[in-house]
């Protein structure tokens, strides 16, 4: 299972599954609409142009940020990752 999920301000603004884009989730969940088409996602019926796999959830940061995000740009990337835990 792939997802994109984008969160501005600790705030979910967009959360969604590729193979399914009309289940959008989070507080905007319709602001990349537009860019969404414009990717080539479709929704309802639509046969869809784009490759329903992780490169696809790919896609709207490429649109939304302008940073392509190709393989070589995530193998020389340097993540932090922290865990938190409640108790």
């Amino acid at each position: 299972m792939d997802s994109f999920l984008w969160a501005e301000d600790a705030t979910k603004r967009l959360d969604f599954e590729p193979m399914f884009p009309d289940s959008r989730r989070g507080g905007t969940p319709d602001d990349q609409l537009e860019a969404m088409h414009r990717i080539g996602f479709h929704f309802g019926t639509e046969e869809s142009e784009v490759d329903q796999s992780v490169a696809a959830a790919f896609a709207p940061a490429d649109e939304m940020t302008g940073v392509r995000l190709t393989p070589e740009f995530l193998e020389l990337a340097t993540f932090t990752c922290e865990f938190i835990r409640n108790r």
